[in-house]
């Protein structure tokens, strides 16, 4: 899967900011375009405290673009920039924000800089978002952004470190070039080190045509490639689907009225990653834990992750990550939120195929999620 990562396309960046990177307000238009081909869109934001040690104003005597050491570092001395929660360090407000699935803040650490998505300028810490993107399948990243010759450099750098196919998109990056020569410098050697460097066209050509938004709501998109018409889900955490099995032996199923079918439908636990206020950034397994005590009340110490897959590829772009969970046991009612109204059935194992017989009987429908999972309980 495929990955567009913006780079720190941030106010304190454009013409007029404290760090104005020349004609910076140029890859705003290239990005949007860009971020319509693309399901999954990442944004790196610098995100610094006022007494960030990366700032000239903290070392008395220091001017903007002189070099130090800093805790065994070297380390460019900055205009104080990106301050947290400071206009400039705003997102572009033409940029299309409502695109990004993820946003990666950086720099927060008072004592040290971090000019790639992925680490810290000593990569003694990690963003996180090498792990972020193989949990969705990402193998091939495309940046964009912000400055060519630092983060932009340094982003790209650490995605090949981390194994990922690597393009940075020329045309929709601009540099300081403190140095005459820095950004082209900078470009070699992303280029030796393996990153692609193309132009956005290149990106066009590969997809066949422009990637339209047909229709978007607060949690799907129709979208249209070419001739294709499909669904895209705007929440990109996650879908995970558990297969609860009881300390006795029992298959966990839910049962809920589904209105695009009109009727209610046997299903297994499951649910969108990262969809609760405050929870954003929730891994697989935490959503996957939360879900199946939220519907059917069991909690389980025993999990696996058992099987990656495509629901309807010729209909949306959702992938399934199913997880097994042993040992259930009771904890609480379930029965799901409070716009829910979720039954939960308890079935040996044995006696599954004539219960759902008699589920089809009664007027009911059964998820096909939930033979995938009859599958899995049995390995």
């Amino acid at each position: 899967m495929r990955a567009l990562i913006v780079v720190d396309v941030q106010n304190d960046f454009l013409p007029g900011g404290a760090l104005a990177v020349p004609r910076g307000d140029e890859v705003v238009p290239i990005a949007n375009r860009l971020m319509e081909r693309f399901s999954l869109v990442v944004a790196t934001q610098d995100w610094h405290p006022a007494d960030h040690l990366s700032f000239a104003s903290q070392h008395e005597g220091r001017r903007s673009l002189e070099q130090i050491d800093l805790d065994g570092l070297p380390q460019t001395l900055w205009p104080d920039h990106c301050l947290q929660g400071a206009a400039g360090a705003s997102f572009a407000s033409a940029l299309d924000v409502f695109r990004f699935d993820h946003v990666v803040r950086k720099g927060a650490d008072r004592r040290i800089d971090s000019y790639s998505g992925f680490y810290d300028n000593g990569r003694r810490r990690s963003t996180g978002l090498a792990d972020w993107l193989r949990e969705r399948q990402v193998d091939e990243l495309f940046i964009t952004g912000l400055a060519t010759d630092y983060c932009v450099k340094f982003t790209a750098l650490d995605a090949v470190r981390e194994g990922f196919r690597t393009h940075v998109i020329a045309d929709a990056c601009r540099g300081i070039d403190a140095a005459e020569g820095d950004c082209r410098r900078a470009m070699e050697e992303m280029r030796d080190a393996g990153v692609e460097i193309l132009n956005s066209t290149a990106v066009d050509d590969e997809t066949g045509g422009r990637r339209q938004v047909l229709h978007a709501t607060p949690h799907l998109r129709l979208i249209r490639t070419g001739r294709w018409d499909y669904v895209e889900r705007t929440n990109r955490g996650g879908v995970v689907c558990v297969v609860p099995i009881t300390a006795e032996g029992e298959l966990v199923f839910v049962e809920q009225y589904r209105p695009p079918v009109a009727r209610n439908v046997i299903e297994l636990p499951a649910g969108l990653t990262g969809d609760v206020a405050g929870a954003e950034s929730e891994t697989l397994l935490a959503g996957a834990q939360r879900e199946l005590l939220e519907e059917t009340g069991l909690v389980s110490d025993q999990w696996r992750e058992a099987l990656v897959a495509v629901t309807s590829p010729g209909l949306t772009d959702e992938t399934i990550h199913f997880f097994v969970a042993r040992a259930c046991r009771r904890v609480s009612t379930g029965g799901g939120d409070a716009s829910e109204s979720i039954l939960v059935h308890l079935v040996r194992m044995a006696e599954v195929d004539a219960w759902l017989a008699r589920q089809l009987k009664a007027g009911k429908q059964i998820d096909a999620r939930l033979h995938t999972g009859l599958y899995l309980a049995g390995q």
